[in-house]
């Protein structure tokens, strides 16, 4: 099988990153754009299901797609431990916990513009971690 360019970049960086991927000879296969990419897009998307009235299933896509991201965040060679579940608890366990404390305490129709705070932070929370974990990633 030929090696590509990039497989010879994903390599080198694996190589630079330090002796423990070297150690366990892994090799990087998924580019660090992607799981910040599939954690922030997936807040991005169920907020415009949810404006558009999707109903609660075509939602659900969403959760799947930050699901993925995390898993894909935690198997990545880019970030250190620490940094992954940092990046897991910002993306994923406040903001879903942010809503079931909505759902389950403050939800009623007399309370409409606490849920669109809610919202707007969760998505501030769920982007802005995204952000930081492309921002603090390992550059080779």
């Amino acid at each position: 099988m030929k090696s590509t360019s990039t497989d010879a970049a994903y390599q080198e960086r694996d190589v630079q990153a330090g002796a423990g991927a070297e150690a366990a000879g892994r090799k990087a296969r998924v580019h660090p754009a992607v799981p910040a990419g599939l954690i922030a897009g997936s807040y991005v998307l169920a907020f415009l299901l949810q404006v558009a009235g999707a109903p609660t299933g075509v939602l659900a896509l969403a959760l799947l797609m930050r699901l993925a991201g995390c898993v894909l965040l935690c198997t990545s060679l880019f970030w250190r431990p620490w940094q992954k579940v940092t990046g897991v608890l910002v993306t994923l366990v406040v903001p879903a916990l942010a809503n079931l404390l909505w759902n389950r305490e403050l939800s009623g129709e007399d309370t409409m513009a606490l849920r669109l705070l809610a919202d707007v932070l969760q998505l501030a929370c769920v982007v802005g971690g995204a952000a930081w974990l492309w921002w603090a990633r390992r550059k080779g």
